[in-house]
């Protein structure tokens, strides 16, 4: 394969998934630096590849750690055939990420430069038990919580559904896996990221699933918290290798998506501010150590008004290019912190107007919240409104068309049904 990156850039973003997170880094990369990004997704496609930022590296499935492994070590040794250089390593999935943190030393190695994160850190992070134990310890909100365990339980599916009664509980509930890597590899006939349970049946019927599947981590049943979308937040955070946060940007979800696979990807923004929320997920980074980027789900009770925290991602969520178009460019914080070793301006806070989409302005106002219209409006006026996926300087006819395809299939891709999940 021949490079189509230029042994004259001084560092490589080596970025692996093919989704709208992939290539929102690789046009933040571009618009911060002119770089361009080796992108490693499983297959080519058109949302990372016809373009003029990106060479496609494509590994296949990427469940494996030795074979990810291996394929980077391949990835590593053609970005650097005439010599070193920083490869940025940024993961696209949890269990991406977990292979990073496994790996550490090897794909260091390598040449890969990535935040400093321990297993132990990963896991009181990304294990779902694990982080509501951590929010419990601080005070934090969390939905009411039970854990099932498919592979080291003695406790029949049948007894553990009838506990699960009023008046301590009551329907619907939420079910989604502890360990998002194992899960995001099992496969069963219904199989959702985010299970909405209204009967007993239905969430027995998802538990013996699942075991029959071969999935051996643990099932969280929440008690789903009440609210549309709209009283979903996604709070992003950048923690330095000093221990200083050096980046808080907050959002509003407008819509999600509810399609099979695609629940909890928002598909338009809109920058907010909310001081709890921010501090709340200050506190649990500097609970964890955190090094780089964090990303924490949340959901406002939509009669309590409280913030609830659903989870965190141990990376930048897919989309995140609202945190670049309410001028927080995440680029420049990674390369600062593992290529130039330099210090951080003083700790940036975004707040709108500002609004990131992946479907038409249309639709977005058709599901926006009053207040969500208002801000969209002075978004607009102000002109920092984001579509991440259409960029001006990387144009290309096919890609052009299929973006322009995405855009009127949106409607169908987002099979909303509102305020259906804690995702």
């Amino acid at each position: 394969m021949s490079n189509l990156i230029p042994a004259s850039q001084t560092f490589v973003p080596v970025i692996t998934g093919g989704d709208l997170g992939a290539y929102s880094l690789a046009r933040e990369f571009h618009e911060a630096y002119g770089v361009q990004s080796a992108i490693v997704p499983t297959a080519d496609n058109l949302v990372v590849g016809g373009s003029k930022i990106t060479q496609l590296f494509p590994a296949g499935q990427m469940f494996d750690p030795a074979r990810v492994v291996r394929h980077l070590g391949d990835v590593a040794n053609m970005l650097q055939q005439e010599g070193p250089r920083p490869l940025i390593l940024l993961a696209g999935y949890d269990h991406l990420v977990r292979i990073m943190v496994d790996h550490d030393a090897e794909l260091r190695d390598m040449g890969y430069v990535f935040p400093t994160l321990t297993v132990e850190q990963l896991d009181q992070a990304s294990l779902k038990e694990n982080f509501y134990a951590l929010c419990e310890k601080l005070g934090i909100h969390y939905p009411r919580t039970a854990i099932y365990d498919c592979a080291g339980t003695n406790q029949p599916i049948e007894e553990f559904v009838n506990e699960l009664v009023a008046p301590d509980w009551h329907y619907p509930l939420i079910v989604k896996a502890g360990d998002g890597g194992a899960w995001a590899n099992t496969r069963f006939e219904g199989r959702r990221k985010v299970h909405y349970v209204e009967t007993s049946d239905e969430l027995g019927d998802v538990l013996r699933k699942a075991i029959d599947a071969g999935y051996e981590g643990t099932l969280i049943i929440q008690q789903f918290i009440p609210g549309p979308d709209s009283n979903l937040r996604i709070l992003t955070h950048f923690r330095d290798r000093h221990g200083n946060l050096a980046l808080t940007g907050l959002a509003q979800v407008i819509v999600e998506d509810h399609a099979s696979g695609l629940e909890g990807n928002s598909r338009a923004l809109i920058a907010a501010a909310d001081p709890k929320v921010e501090a709340q997920g200050a506190e649990l980074l500097d609970a964890l150590e955190w090094h780089g980027f964090g990303m924490f789900d949340i959901k406002i009770h939509q009669h309590t008004g409280e913030p609830y925290f659903l989870e965190m991602n141990p990376r930048l969520g897919r989309h995140h290019y609202y945190l670049t178009v309410a001028g927080a460019n995440p680029s420049p914080y990674l390369v600062r912190e593992l290529v130039e070793a330099a210090e951080h301006p003083p700790a940036k806070v975004t707040d709108g107007p500002a609004a990131s989409m992946t479907i038409p302005m249309k639709l977005a106002y058709q599901y926006a919240s009053e207040d969500q219209a208002a801000q969209l409006r002075a978004a607009k006026r102000a002109k920092r409104v984001g579509w991440p996926l259409r960029y001006g300087q990387d144009r290309n006819v096919k890609r052009d068309l299929y973006q322009r395809l995405r855009l009127t299939k949106a409607a169908r891709e987002i099979d909303h049904v509102p305020g259906t999940m804690n995702t």
